[in-house]
């Protein structure tokens, strides 16, 4: 699997000297270094919120929130206001949405951003106008929505994320009309025509980006994500997904983890949404029944890592092979091995590279373990490069098994980009010991 990837954040001159001078506390003990700003740094083993992340939900209780806070950092529930709120100890924010064509959609989004004392991030606009029993409604109707729900959001600097498509549908539930770009009437049983309809009708009132649902494999929402973006050049929200029909939990796991890593590494997704907390499909829901008992799948949900730019892990530590900021031909996959972790960066070719930001605090020679698994027929080492070159390699002494790959490297203080080329091996995690 091909990963997409955004572009590190690599500024080693300017933060060089921060970052290595280490002042001392009155008592003579040594304090906390100063993180250079626009950063964030975190311990390897820290749990990170993907401002990505989030859930559609019809309620969740106080010890919900808590169980999801680790990994979500939204929610929704396809309303304009709600009356299920995180406790004061969970930060996770409410996301509106007008719905459809209803006057007490539109109004009652605008009472709620009057009223609300922080205000959302976003605005999400119209569910499935091209889905029978959803809104429902013409790209016409569509486009005079979108402008009067973006008049609304305008008035509180706010962007507007819609309309938020169904993938398509057959005759029988989609919806019918005139078509502005082919002078016909037409069916519209696929997005791309609708939303094209749409944004003709609209003009120059353009949204800040575009929500999309995805009910079927790995694969359709790979192209519906990728399709969409290629189409319209708009970030993508997927705002439902999960893969409705699965054989076993096993499945509904597998297919979490693939869906869930690839839209936290594109740079074309912009948030997304599991469908959702507790669903009739209990194979898909990610809370148990019980308050506050996260599900195989709610685990994993919130296991997976932010892939963010901004977020650097601080060395010396153990740093999980999925804490990656890019990846190229490699795929995420539950662990089989019994040394920790949960995850490991599976290769997928002779180019497999996975990129981390670390940030080191003291410029040191460091001892280097990989966990790792080499493939039986495998030449290839495990390589460390930094600025394009190799600085460190190493190689499984048996092919066939998990074990422990040492070599040692030397690192500048300051945050940095390294990238770890791993063709042949799966990798587990990698931990960096400083010397004296």
């Amino acid at each position: 699997m091909e990963f997409f990837f955004s572009p590190a954040l690599v500024q080693l001159r300017r933060f060089f000297a921060v970052a290595s001078l280490i002042p001392f506390a009155a008592a003579g003990a040594m304090a906390q270094p100063v993180d250079p700003p626009g950063i964030r740094v975190v311990a390897c083993d820290a749990k990170v919120a993907s401002k990505k992340r989030g859930i559609c939900a019809n309620k969740l209780s106080a010890e919900d929130f808590r169980a999801l806070a680790p990994g979500v950092s939204w929610y929704y529930n396809w309303h304009y206001k709600t009356e299920f709120t995180p406790p004061s100890d969970v930060k996770m924010e409410f996301i509106p949405q007008a719905w459809g064509n209803r006057p007490a959609d539109v109004e009652g989004l605008d009472a709620y951003l009057r009223d609300a004392k922080v205000k959302p991030r976003v605005v999400l606009a119209i569910n499935e106008p091209n889905l029978k029993d959803q809104a429902f409604i013409t790209p016409q109707q569509t486009a005079d929505l979108m402008k009067r729900i973006k008049a609304v959001a305008d008035k509180y600097n706010l962007p507007v994320i819609g309309p938020h498509m169904a993938l398509g549908s057959g005759n029988d539930a989609s919806i019918k009309a005139f078509d502005p770009i082919d002078n016909k009437e037409v069916m519209y049983t696929f997005f791309v025509p609708f939303l094209k309809a749409t944004f003709h009708y609209m003009g120059n009132v353009k949204p800040a980006g575009l929500g999309l649902h995805s009910y079927g494999n790995i694969h359709e929402l790979k192209w519906a994500a990728e399709e969409m973006h290629k189409q319209f050049g708009q970030p993508v929200w997927m705002t439902e997904y999960a893969q409705w029909k699965v054989k076993n939990q096993d499945e509904a796991r597998d297919y979490l983890i693939a869906a869930t890593d690839f839209l936290e590494a594109s740079p074309n997704v912009a948030g997304y949404a599991w469908f959702k907390e507790r669903s009739t499909n209990k194979a898909i829901s990610l809370l148990e029944k019980e308050s506050g008992k996260l599900s195989t799948l709610g685990e994993m949900y919130i296991a997976i890592p932010s892939h963010e730019t901004d977020v650097y892990y601080r060395l010396p530590g153990k740093l999980q092979s999925e804490n990656y900021v890019k990846a190229n031909l490699a795929t995420l996959k539950l662990t089989k091995d019994s040394e920790g972790g949960v995850f490991d960066m599976v290769p997928g070719g002779a180019e497999t590279e996975l990129s981390y930001n670390v940030m080191v605090d003291r410029e040191a020679d460091f001892a280097v373990t990989f966990r790792a698994f080499r493939g039986a027929i495998s030449t290839n080492a495990i390589e460390i490069v930094k600025d394009g070159k190799v600085i460190a390699s190493a190689m499984a002494k048996s092919g066939g098994a998990w074990e422990n790959v040492q070599t040692t490297v030397h690192l500048p203080a300051g945050p940095q980009t390294l990238q770890i080329r791993c063709a042949g091996h799966m990798m587990n995690w990698a931990e960096f010991t400083a010397g004296k």
